[in-house]
């Protein structure tokens, strides 16, 4: 079995592989553009977010904070507390002050009928 070259023919096909190598290495080329582009624009969404979620995370208060809030809130309450014993004190005061004054009202009232 013999070969005959045929340079029309061979010409043709090794036009035709150039033709589909090229093809292919543009298209691919092209796709790992897209999807480098595609990639790399989602990073940059993530960097966004990342940077969001660091700033609002900065802002908010630590452990150390809170505890500090925590022995505030605990001396508020014992502040509030002294003031309800003295509010008491002060309501058994005027309730002996309103004893006396009405006392006194009846006696300059019964001392006018008199």
């Amino acid at each position: 079995m013999s070969f005959e070259f045929n340079p029309t023919i061979t010409m043709n096909l090794i036009l035709s592989v150039i033709v589909m190598v090229f093809a292919w290495f543009r298209t691919r080329n092209h796709n790992v553009d897209d999807k480098f582009k595609a990639g790399s624009d989602r990073m940059d969404r993530h960097d966004k977010r990342l940077t969001v979620l660091e700033q609002t995370v900065g802002v908010m208060p630590d452990k150390d904070d809170m505890h500090n809030l925590q022995i505030e809130m605990t001396r508020m309450v014992g502040r509030l507390s002294e003031m309800q014993a003295v509010m008491e004190g002060n309501a058994k005061i005027m309730e002996r002050l309103e004893t006396i004054v009405s006392r006194h009202e009846d006696h300059l009232i019964e001392g006018n009928k008199r």
